[in-house]
């Protein structure tokens, strides 16, 4: 969104405001925003300064969260809802589903995301990898398209058809820009999605 001042900005902003109970270390948003700590520091000091963001300290460490008091919050959520709350919403409404190994945003919305120019996506796709409960699946879907206000496809296919590359469909969505949300199997960071260009890394 080149109303922004910088990716990272609106990426730090979408990961706070969206998310208002939210308080984070400023280390913490590194991989969220995927700039350096310096480049971080200026980004929160800036948003801070403007009041978009309330900042405290405990001991040592500063946290930041968002600051919804602000005139801008309300409208700030409206456009980072749209624009980046997919990152967000999914792995949200999906991690309660039973069956479900792993959640991946593909097609133009993680294209646009990870910068790759484009028209503005007009909805969402994900591939759902496992054997998910589909009546609680259709239910988060429901969730889903209410809450970006947009449609979302979902597509679920079998690990081992996503391992093995099973159709030209996954094929080409893999060699693509995506973006892994949701994988159960990598408990080390299961709340930070992961920016894919090609290959998962």
């Amino acid at each position: 969104m080149p109303i922004f001042r910088s990716e990272a900005q609106a990426r730090i902003l979408a990961w706070l405001l969206l998310a208002p109970e939210r308080e984070q270390p400023i280390a913490s948003l590194v991989p969220i925003a995927g700039v350096a700590q310096p480049n971080i520091l200026r980004e929160v000091n800036r948003l801070v300064e403007a009041g978009l963001l309330r900042e405290r300290r405990a001991g040592h460490t500063r946290l930041v969260a968002a600051n919804t008091s602000s005139p801008y919050y309300q409208p700030l959520v409206q456009i980072l809802g749209r624009a980046y709350g997919p990152a967000q919403a999914v792995p949200e409404e999906l991690t309660d589903v039973r069956g479900i190994d792993r959640a991946v945003i593909v097609g133009s919305w993680a294209q646009r995301f990870q910068g790759e120019p484009g028209p503005p996506p007009n909805d969402v796709d994900v591939v759902v990898v496992g054997a998910p409960d589909r009546r609680a699946l259709r239910r988060a879907n429901a969730r889903l398209e209410e809450r970006l206000g947009v449609p979302v496809q979902i597509t679920v296919v079998t690990p081992k058809e996503w391992d093995e590359k099973g159709s030209g469909f996954l094929a080409d969505v893999q060699q693509r820009p995506h973006l892994t949300v949701l994988d159960i199997a990598a408990a080390s960071s299961p709340d930070l999605p992961r920016n894919n260009t090609g290959d998962s890394k």
